[in-house]
């Protein structure tokens, strides 16, 4: 409404979208304080409602795409209420949503249109190519342009009607009726909260199912004595709803729910997994430890089955069990060099050292591919221990020594590693890259013939690796050079 500005108001607006085959949306913009700060209401032809904030230019999802039930497409009264901080919204009388937010707490009022590429597009996220227009008549058309024709459309969005009223009584008469439970459908609530879960708004979600519930059970106790009805589908998304926000002892009550009534549905084999997510989370590590032998076949076995397998059987006490746990989680991811080193620390503790120092050369390989010398750091004490006698151990010592430029250590761990293996029968398949980096060491030594041999080794090893031959050419046009 051009020239006028509200802060606490009722809009009531009625508005006819036409998408001529494209994918659109049109609504409200209010409380526009400026240009860089207002809300934005939403409604797509593809039958869903957003509310988005924009405070000094930054824009912000308040409520995502959420379904509207029983919508045509076309024709829609939506319904915005503002009372001090708190923002809620109607399509077609009907509850969509309520949100507090104080980013923009008065201004002016227009309408709103959108216009996506094709209809085939997802509804967007954040995606916001608004053509704007206030009004201040009632019969306003907002129209996107095709780049191809000017006198062509692909869409077209009517304001058929629009009425404000900022009387405070009106305004204080409708807060309370719409913020009253009673007067809004657990249903919608429920669409809200599968909306708030989505955005990773958890205790939002949270409350909105509680108050669904509380609105079910008031409905439900005025005509039978039964007063709970619960959905498997609700109870699981109110049990990760309570795990994101760390209540515990309140997400295993929604899951013994469904274990409880439905252990044999879909909802039933996802409650086990989650089940023991809680029961670890509650360190209940007994109790989780008879989970996992009373569920041997269905619980869905992951990689956070088998994580959760190896720290519960760690807490036990019961090492050599936690190893094969974290083996097999390691055995599903190859680069994960950490599932390796827990797996060797287990080794360990069941006193199973040779096949710990296993475990710990393989997490260094994969920790030196990575570049991840915070982890290799780590590793270098226990290679050193288990791994007094082992090649590869002192090879990855070398290589660790290189990568710190401590050259005196590495050109002693090479040549070490290089004595334990040839000592060994049969000789195990000599590792290139030490004798590459070996020769590197004594290039930057100042002795360039030993640096030449070394390279040539590694060449010879790997013929087909280019980044050896070169350092080779270099090599060798350097000693010419200096002869």
């Amino acid at each position: 409404m051009l020239g006028y500005e509200f802060e606490d108001h009722i809009i009531e607006a009625k508005i006819r979208l036409e998408t001529l085959g494209s994918y659109a949306s049109a609504g409200i913009i209010f409380h526009i304080m400026d240009k860089d700060s207002y809300y934005l209401a939403l409604v797509s032809n593809k039958g869903y409602f957003r509310l988005d904030v924009v405070k000094d230019g930054s824009p912000k999802t308040l409520i995502a795409w959420t379904d509207i039930p029983d919508f045509d497409k076309i024709n829609f009264r939506l319904k915005i209420v503002t009372c001090d901080e708190f923002l809620i919204f109607l399509v077609n009388d009907k509850w969509l949503g309520e949100v507090s937010d104080d980013s923009a707490s008065y201004g002016g009022v227009g309408f709103v249109m959108a216009s996506y590429e094709t209809d085939e597009e997802k509804e967007p996220q954040n995606k916001q190519q608004n053509e704007q227009q206030e009004n201040d008549d009632q019969n306003t058309d907002s129209k996107t342009e095709t780049t191809a024709n000017e006198n062509e459309y692909v869409c077209k969005a009517h304001l058929e009607y629009i009425s404000i009223d900022s009387r405070m009584k009106s305004v204080e008469d409708i807060f309370t009726k719409l913020t009253d439970d009673i007067n809004i459908n657990a249903e919608g609530r429920l669409r809200l909260a599968e909306t708030f879960a989505v955005m990773g708004e958890s205790a939002k979600a949270l409350d909105q199912i509680s108050r669904a519930w509380k609105r079910r059970d008031e409905v439900i106790r005025t005509v039978s004595a039964s007063s709970e009805v619960r959905t498997k589908k609700e109870l699981l998304l109110a049990a990760r709803m309570a795990f994101r926000l760390g209540q515990y002892s309140k997400a295993e009550e929604f899951i013994n729910a469904i274990l409880d009534q439905w252990p044999d549905s879909a909802e039933g084999k996802i409650a086990l997994s989650e089940k023991i997510k809680i029961l670890n989370e509650l360190n209940k590590f007994e109790e989780l430890n008879e989970f996992f032998i009373n569920h041997p076949f269905k619980i869905e076995k992951d990689i956070d089955y088998y994580t959760l397998l190896a720290k519960c059987r760690w807490e036990l006490k019961n090492y050599a069990d936690s190893a094969e746990a974290w083996d097999m989680a390691f055995a599903m991811k190859k680069d994960n060099g950490i599932y390796a080193v827990n797996a060797a620390n287990a080794l360990e503790m069941a006193g199973k050292e040779d096949e710990a120092l296993l475990r710990y050369i393989t997490a260094g390989k994969i920790f030196l591919n990575q570049d991840n010398v915070p982890e290799l750091a780590a590793l270098m004490q226990k290679l050193s221990v288990l791994g007094k006698d082992n090649w590869e151990a002192h090879a990855l010592a070398g290589k660790w020594a290189f990568s710190m430029e401590d050259y005196d250590k590495s050109a002693n761990e090479f040549e070490i590693s290089h004595k334990l293996r040839c000592a060994l029968r049969p000789r195990p398949k000599a590792d290139p890259a030490l004798y590459y980096l070996w020769g590197i060491v004594f290039y930057i030594k100042g002795k360039i013939k030993t640096a030449i041999r070394l390279v040539k080794r590694a060449c010879s090893l790997a013929p087909d690796y280019e980044l050896f031959r070169k350092k080779l050419e270099e090599l060798i046009l350097i000693s010419e050079k200096k002869q």
